[in-house]
């Protein structure tokens, strides 16, 4: 039987696109129960991002990924029944998550000194782009500004580029949900201690900017500013990506130390190389790195990237394809550790990501598939609050459950 840790942990989330379903997710992978709130007068941002599960509106892959282990009810916030009911759900909730720009859930009485009036014990998290305050906490944001904002994007590009390059997607959204989860475990080791629960602000900026570390102290204590270098690493040389043989096929390779560089030379069968001058050592071979470059690039293009991988791999230098969707749904590693989950989606089966993490005692697991707007309005609103079907009917023609 798998044991789940966290199964009497009710949830209530408020969040939406990224960041807050995979806190919410998180929780209930590992048993909590997450009641996500949403309504069709204000549906997830994320069900909206193509592409959609068999061209249906408000369903998109990202929502059947990100909405899994979450139990979806339809309540418009925005009416003072709906503020009341979403007020009733939070008195029993051990967790309360939401991601709205600050004031928000000031105006639906729903923020941190309203719900601990209801819940004294409660856990409450924001998770916001420049946290509730400071002069520019009501900033408008998205995940991929705010890897601009906090100098990701100016570390990206080609040597010499002008301007800052965005990743190919926001990469600060799941990973403050995952930093979310981190910071409501410890609040509920607090609270198990103390009886006490608290208010976590996140502030989405600040947490990006801290893993960008090493060129924020270079400004720091010698006032550089580090500029886009491509493929190129400080740490290493030759570091790139390659052309391989195939329809845009390439490999990355990595070399630190001499004795790697004199494996990639024998793999090559570039013995020669060994002698000359420019490469004897890591600062020679970053001083002629394009040389480098060049000639590994005329040798890798005759190859396979899996059959340079290989070869590399087997001496130990660092090196992989750049895997494209494809290459990673059809890895066999991600397969034989069940990375890669396939679950009845209401609309049709369907694969999503799995947990990767595995936790020997208490594995937990994926709890139900992504649910659709208001899937769940019967059982929360039932079975929780007491509501009978009369009342959830005429609730949900007035639209207050839409």
């Amino acid at each position: 039987m798998t044991v789940l840790p966290l199964k009497n942990l009710r949830v209530i989330n408020f969040g939406w696109v990224w960041a807050s379903p995979v806190l919410g997710h998180t929780l209930g992978d590992m048993g909590a129960q997450v009641i996500k709130i949403e309504s069709r007068k204000r549906p997830d941002v994320i069900r909206v991002l193509p592409p959609m599960l068999k061209d249906q509106y408000l369903e998109s892959y990202y929502a059947a990924t990100t909405f899994r282990s979450q139990m979806g009810i339809a309540l418009d916030l925005t009416s003072q029944k709906g503020q009341e009911i979403a007020r009733e759900l939070v008195r029993s909730a051990d967790v309360v998550i939401e991601n709205f720009s600050p004031g928000v859930m000031k105006r639906y009485g729903l923020d941190y000194p309203s719900v601990k009036k209801l819940r004294p014990d409660v856990i409450m998290i924001s998770l916001t782009a420049a946290g509730q305050d400071g002069p520019l906490s009501k900033i408008v944001t998205y995940g991929n500004i705010i890897s601009c904002l906090a100098g990701l994007d100016g570390l990206q590009g080609y040597i010499g580029a002008d301007e800052p390059t965005a990743y190919g997607t926001s990469i600060p959204d799941p990973m403050m949900g995952l930093l979310g989860a981190y910071v409501v475990l410890a609040a509920l080791r607090h609270r198990a201690k103390t009886g006490k629960g608290q208010y976590i602000d996140v502030c989405q900026w600040e947490a990006t900017a801290a893993t960008v570390g090493g060129p924020l102290m270079d400004y720091l204590f010698n006032k550089r500013i580090t500029h886009p270098k491509g493929n190129r690493d400080d740490m290493m040389a030759p570091h790139g990506v390659y052309p391989c043989k195939g329809d845009d096929s390439w490999v990355s390779i990595a070399v630190k130390t001499d004795d790697e560089w004199r494996q990639l030379c024998a793999v090559m069968d570039k013995p020669e190389l060994l002698s000359d001058e420019r490469f004897g050592d890591l600062f020679s071979r970053h001083m002629h790195h394009g040389e480098i470059d060049e000639i590994i690039s005329r040798w890798t293009a005759t190859q396979q990237a899996r059959r340079v991988t290989t070869k590399l791999q087997r001496v130990g230098v660092a090196a992989f394809p750049s895997m494209s969707a494809k290459d990673i749904f059809e890895d066999k590693h991600f397969k034989e550790r069940g990375n890669w989950v396939e679950v009845d989606h209401p609309l049709m089966k369907t694969v999503i990501y799995g947990m990767p993490y595995k936790l020997s005692a208490t594995p937990g697991g994926i709890q139900s598939p992504a649910t659709m707007v208001g899937q769940y309005n019967d059982e929360v609103y039932g079975g929780i609050l007491g509501l009978s079907q009369e009342e959830i009917a005429k609730l949900t023609e007035e639209r207050i459950f839409y």
